[in-house]
């Protein structure tokens, strides 16, 4: 078969395919992307997925010294935003135990220079205290506005600007796994939870139960978040 051929039969763009052919790991969006499309790629060839994915594994994702097999030489840390938005990126590892007590250390001396710093304008001359005059009452403060019911569904359209590649799941059940293209319309809809992973967050337009969404990150990054009933306005643009 070639290249035009299996990129319609597995949905993976021939650009990848061919960085595969390659070894050129680098040109896909990741090392989650490149282990999927590998398998992908692999069933289409009648081959088996787990070897291939594990002969990847012990080519470019080489274990450190003194650590089993199959690890990677860097450490992923996730951060959650505000709005419910994960990223991912890659961490060198520490070198030694002296940084994090060296860090620990200076923040101990910045909050003891805060907790010892005088306060502006004050003054050492002793204040009077008594019962004349006249002063205001502090207003009372006002009732927090009642937070907006939850939304009984979740309703997403996916409208990508630029071809994509989107992973997304409604209440646990995959909707879509693949390369989305400018000009179609990806509709999903859930009781409780959506979970999307794009390999391009810039491209990824939407929007959510009628609104058009926050955009969940740069062009080349990709992310990974969940829209609930609970935080779905934190998505609302």
């Amino acid at each position: 078969m070639t290249i035009e051929e299996v990129s319609a039969r597995t949905k993976i763009n021939a650009t990848f395919l061919r960085a595969i052919e390659r070894a050129e790991f680098d040109r896909l969006p990741g090392a989650f992307f490149a282990r999927a499309f590998l398998k992908t790629y692999a069933r289409e060839l009648h081959l088996p997925p787990d070897e291939i994915v594990a002969a990847y594994d012990a080519r470019f994702l080489p274990a450190p010294d003194g650590q089993d097999g199959g690890a990677t030489t860097a450490a992923l840390e996730r951060t959650v935003s505000g709005d419910g938005v994960e990223s991912s990126r890659q961490l060198i590892p520490a070198t030694g135990g002296a940084w994090p007590l060296a860090i620990l250390v200076a923040a101990v001396l910045v909050v003891v220079s805060v907790m010892n710093r005088p306060t502006s304008g004050g003054s050492n001359e002793p204040r009077t205290t008594g019962t004349t005059g006249v002063a205001a009452a502090p207003a009372a403060p006002a009732a927090p506005s009642p937070a907006p019911p939850a939304p009984e569904k979740l309703t997403i359209e996916i409208r990508p600007s630029r071809t994509i590649w989107v992973a997304g799941e409604a209440d646990g059940l995959r909707v879509v796994y693949r390369l989305v293209e400018p000009g179609e319309r990806v509709r999903a809809e859930a009781r409780n939870e959506l979970w999307f992973r794009v390999g391009d967050a810039g491209g990824f337009d939407y929007s959510i139960n009628g609104s058009p969404g926050k955009p969940v990150g740069g062009s080349g990054e990709v992310r990974e978040f969940r829209i609930t009933r609970e935080n779905v306005g934190s998505f609302h643009r």
